[in-house]
């Protein structure tokens, strides 16, 4: 087996582009967009975040709002952002599919909300504290 030790990789043409050969042999991917630029576990009911990578500080904005602000700015607003809600005990009974999306993206900075939908009392959306939310955000840093 070979093992290949060091400390940077450089692309040829480009510096900062280096693109790998997919599975089949038929298809390259670029190594740096495909890195993640930041995440974060946190729980949003106690405001702990379990673990991050690039996140500066988190801020609490409120039920089922928070700011996640980043170590090292992205290049521009146009990342990708996912996020993840799990709960250990719904938050009402009947209640249907968790939802979570971005907001205000900046370069410096994204807003996440985060609530559930459909429950048996005809909520149509809520905004709620997961104990376990996970982010990650893909693009170009600065």
């Amino acid at each position: 087996m070979s093992e290949i030790k060091t400390d940077k990789l450089t692309g040829v043409g480009t510096a900062g582009s280096i693109s790998v050969t997919g599975e089949g042999n038929s298809t390259t991917t670029n190594l740096q967009l495909g890195l993640v630029k930041c995440l974060s576990r946190f729980n949003s009911s106690t405001n702990a975040v379990i673990g991050s990578f690039n996140q500066s500080s988190r801020t609490d904005d409120g039920t089922g709002l928070s700011t996640t602000s980043f170590t090292n700015n992205m290049g521009n607003a146009n990342y990708f952002a996912n996020t993840h809600c799990s709960v250990t005990a719904a938050p009402t009974t009947g209640t249907g599919a968790f939802c979570d999306s971005a907001y205000s993206e900046t370069t410096s900075s994204v807003g996440l909300a985060y609530g559930y939908s459909g429950n048996s009392s005809g909520v149509t959306w809520a905004f709620y504290d997961f104990d376990n939310i996970k982010f990650l955000l893909h693009g170009d840093l600065a």
